[in-house]
């Protein structure tokens, strides 16, 4: 009975520790169950916020692609996309900051004021979006700008957020093995309590009853272990299925009937691993055709007994990617265990996505790239890179040493004089400098074999490597040239605009000194006795007098640049004249000298042909240089053209012709008849052959910056081009060059008829009365004298006012009215539209020290008669009153006014 009851007690003291053991194993069993379902938790959320941070970015992406649709089709559907889209990004924004579910990602260090920032920016651009209808060009670029701004933050905003959900996971994970594996060891230890308390009760139950309970005892263990083996492989979160020796389905947990739909109505133990795979078949989740589905199993079969153990990546067709590992045991078992990689496949999608990205951002830049590591070798370059530089696909490679490239394009040449190693040694040395602060960058610019000019900014990068960027600046830098010498070009009117107004303020004062002198020399001359000794000095002074008015008007017609003047001009004294001057302009190392010079009588501008032997002889003194002697010769005679380029050409040289903008020299274009040839001929280098065809391009010059603005020989173009010539020229590297000018000659009766005109009798007078007025003096005192002598009535004026106040009283007095043009109360304009309106047929006859071609227009158009260039000589004084006063009418309106004569 003792026995028995210390059996009994035994029973009920080793049931209770089996009842508390048991309660520690289910204890344990939740909690690795609530582990799982924690972590589940976890991943659940870090997909959440991963999405929310994905669509954030694609929201933005779809938002800029609306504005730039917008750009490009405005109207009221793409202005609504465009604010639609601009929405839908602001609400992905708003739960990073609010919502519960991203609370975790608020941690991120950085990404609060990083959204912050963000929605300020889209609040500023708000008011922006809603009135995109009333946006100009630049405001859309603006904002176009600004949105290129925010891309980066965007991205950096994802990318935090992708780093920390991946850190915050992998801990997570961490710590959950932990416990999990603790919770394992806890469980095994718990179970070996177990088995132990159990093996000790068994014992004592064998002592007593061993052939009854020793059965008992075996089917109770054999059932729990396979419980508690089926409790722990269904607690994994890999699918787990094991085949016995005849293929069929021994054992397997939920998690591998949950990867495995299209296998779960004929999922069962017992069941042959070729059954689930015709069962696949039939379900769609293999697609074999189904001729052929045996054959299929039974190459399956053979290759799957063919390997000790495998291990590969399956696809389902619901979209499963599946990591399987199949193991064969020792007794000729297989264990298989099958694990979800979607979520790592999706995660290997989006990473391959954005290199693909970030590959096709850095092909389409302009900018060549190269990112290199701490040990200076090649990481990552793009396409634009390789152009740059000119490298060869072949040499570029992955982990390229940078002294390789350095060294590469050294012996190229396109770093400078010196050595390979040593310019890489150098270039290595500057960068490691840079390496060590890790901050700042250096510009490097390089100028290549070819012309081109390269620059190269090298950057730091936090990890210790360098970003270096390449750009082509070759552009850049020439027009930066150009503008510089446009700029140049732009001071230089600006000194010939002050020029001009210098020259116009002090040409009124200085023309009616000289004319005082020439009045007064004439009226002394025509005093004077012919043989008086007085008179060859007297007429010397007006001749000097003449050249010093001809010289204002040369002055005034350039620096105002006015114009064609053409009138019947002697070319051969026109020379002459310029010459004198040139003689002064050119350096004391160039000689100038005269050849023949035939008469000839063109239609021709005085001052432009001046200006055009000036640029030529300038040209020629510049290509001989200041170090060498040189010379200049310049001639002038007369010759027939019959329109044929053989005339031409027979009268050249035959060596390298060409006129005009690059083509070739020909006079077809030319009217037959007599034209006078200037020849200007300079013994300097000579023009290379390809270069004659773009002399007379505007701006095209040989000269470096600063040294010539490639307008003179433009301008000699344009002066013959106006006076319906032509210009040829003619050059030898190494002997010279020569201009040839063609200007069409006068025909022999037109120069008759104006020299006719141009000489006026001795006799020639008149008895009709004048209105002299001007407001100097001395000039209406001579020209008083001039006319009264010529046999007119003149009452000279000072005041134009008091002329005014005069003609009003008696209008009829007067046949001709002479004024001068500028005077400090009235202007001579003003003048004539103030005596028009009392009388509208008086011939009014102006003079002027100088008139452009616009001012010519307005000047008639107040009803003036005609203008006279000052100062005037006496001839030219009284031709120009008897052809004012043939202008009168008939029968002159004077109502009521009888002509006054004395």
């Amino acid at each position: 009975m003792a026995t028995m009851r210390e059996f009994k007690w035994f029973i009920v003291r080793h049931s209770l520790l089996i009842v508390a053991f048991t309660a520690c194993l289910a204890g344990v069993f939740f909690s690795i169950q609530g582990l799982i379902q924690q972590r589940e938790l976890i991943e659940k959320e870090s997909r959440i916020n991963i999405w929310f941070l994905a669509q954030s970015e694609i929201e933005f992406l779809r938002f800029t692609e609306s504005l730039k649709d917008y750009a490009l089709a405005p109207g009221s559907d793409t202005a609504g996309e465009t604010r639609e889209r601009f929405e839908i990004f602001w609400s992905r924004l708003i739960p990073l900051l609010e919502g519960r579910q991203t609370a975790d990602l608020r941690a991120i260090e950085g990404l609060v004021p990083l959204v912050e920032n963000m929605i300020g920016e889209l609040e500023a651009l708000e008011p922006l979006i809603y009135g995109l209808e009333e946006l100009s060009d630049p405001q859309l670029a603006g904002i176009a700008q600004k949105l290129d701004y925010l891309r980066t933050p965007v991205h950096d905003m994802v990318r935090r957020g992708l780093l920390y959900e991946s850190d915050e996971v992998s801990r997570a994970r961490d710590l959950h093995n932990a416990l999990y594996y603790k919770l394992i060891g806890l469980f095994a230890l718990i179970l070996i309590g177990v088995f132990t308390i159990l093996w000790l009760l068994c014992s004592q139950i064998l002592k007593t009853n061993r052939a009854v309970t020793e059965k008992e005892q075996a089917a109770t263990q054999a059932i729990r272990a396979r419980n508690e083996l089926e409790l722990a492989i269904n607690s994994i979160s890999e699918g787990f299925i094991i085949f016995d020796q005849n293929d069929r389905v021994e054992l397997f947990n939920q998690r591998y009937v949950d990867l495995h739909p299209m296998q779960a109505d004929d999922l069962a133990i017992g069941v042959s691993f070729q059954d689930l795979l015709r069962s696949a078949v039939r379900n769609g989740g293999v697609k074999i055709p189904a001729d052929e589905m045996e054959d299929w199993v039974a190459s399956v079969t053979e290759k799957r007994r063919a390997t000790e153990s495998t291990k590969f990546e399956s696809r389902l067709s619901n979209g499963i990617w599946l990591h399987i590992s199949e193991r064969w045991t020792s007794d000729g078992r297989l264990v298989g265990v099958h694990t979800d990689i979607t979520e790592l496949k999706e995660r290997e999608r989006l990473v391959s996505e954005k290199s693909e990205l970030l590959r096709t951002t850095l092909d389409n830049m302009k900018h060549g790239i190269a990112v290199f590591d701490s040990d200076m070798r090649l990481m990552l370059f793009n396409q634009r890179f390789l152009e740059i530089n000119e490298y060869a696909d072949d040499l570029v490679t992955g982990s390229l040493d940078y002294r390789e490239l350095i060294k590469h394009a050294a012996g190229r040449g396109d770093l400078g004089p010196g050595k390979p190693d040593q310019i890489a040694d150098a270039q290595i040395s500057s960068i490691q400098k840079l390496l060590r602060t890790r901050t700042g960058s250096q510009r490097q610019v390089r100028h290549i074999g070819d012309g081109r000019i390269v620059e190269a900014i090298v950057a730091a990068l936090p990890t210790g490597g360098f970003v270096k960027t390449y750009e082509d600046i070759t552009e850049r830098t020439d027009a930066e040239a150009e503008r510089a010498r446009l700029t140049e070009m732009y001071h230089a009117s600006q000194r010939t605009q002050a020029l001009g107004t210098l020259a116009g303020g002090i040409a009124h004062d200085f023309n009616n000194i000289v004319g005082g002198i020439l009045g007064n020399c004439s009226l002394m001359i025509s005093d004077l006795p012919k043989n008086s000794p007085i008179q060859p000095r007297l007429t010397q002074i007006m001749e000097a007098s003449t050249r010093a008015r001809d010289l204002v008007r040369q002055i005034l017609t350039y620096s105002r640049n006015a114009g064609s003047d053409r009138n019947p001009l002697d070319l051969q004294k026109a020379v002459k004249d310029g010459l004198g001057s040139l003689d002064l302009q050119l350096p004391a190392n160039i000689s100038l000298k005269i050849g023949q010079l035939q008469p000839c009588i063109a239609e021709a501008d005085a001052a432009q042909i001046h200006q055009l032997l000036v640029n030529i002889c300038q040209n020629a003194a510049q290509a001989i240089g200041e170090h060498t002697s040189g010379t200049i010769t310049i001639s002038m005679e007369s010759c027939f053209l019959d329109g044929s380029a053989d005339a031409l050409n027979q009268m050249q040289s035959g060596h390298q012709i060409s006129m005009g903008r690059g083509i070739s020299g020909q006079v077809s274009d030319l009217k037959p008849g007599e034209y006078a040839r200037i020849g200007i001929t300079d013994t300097g280098p000579g023009i290379p052959a390809e270069l004659i065809p773009r002399i007379f391009e505007p701006f095209f010059t040989t000269k470096r910056i600063g040294e010539g603005t490639g307008l003179g020989l433009a301008a000699v173009q344009g002066i013959i081009r106006n006076h319906e010539g032509a210009i040829v020229v003619e050059s030898l590297e190494g002997v010279g060059t020569r201009f040839d000018i063609y200007l069409p000659i006068l025909e022999k009766t037109r120069v008759a008829a104006v020299a006719k005109r141009s000489v006026v009798s001795p006799a020639s007078s008149g008895t009709e009365r004048l209105m002299l007025v001007d407001d100097d003096r001395i000039l209406l005192s001579v020209s008083q004298e001039i006319l009264t002598r010529l046999g007119y009535t003149v009452d000279g004026f000072v005041d134009p006012e008091e002329a005014i106040r005069a003609f009003r009283r008696d209008a009829g007095t007067w046949d001709l009215v002479v004024t001068d043009r500028k005077m400090p109360k009235i202007t001579g304009e003003d003048l004539a539209l103030s005596l028009r309106e009392i009388r509208t047929d008086i011939p009014i006859l102006m003079l002027s020290g100088f008139v452009s071609n616009e001012e010519h227009e307005q000047i008639m158009s107040c009803g003036v008669t005609a203008i006279v260039g000052k100062p005037v000589l006496p001839d030219e004084l009284l031709n120009a009153v008897m052809s004012a006063l043939g202008h009168r009418t008939d029968t002159p309106e004077r109502p009521g006014l009888e002509r006054k004569t004395g």
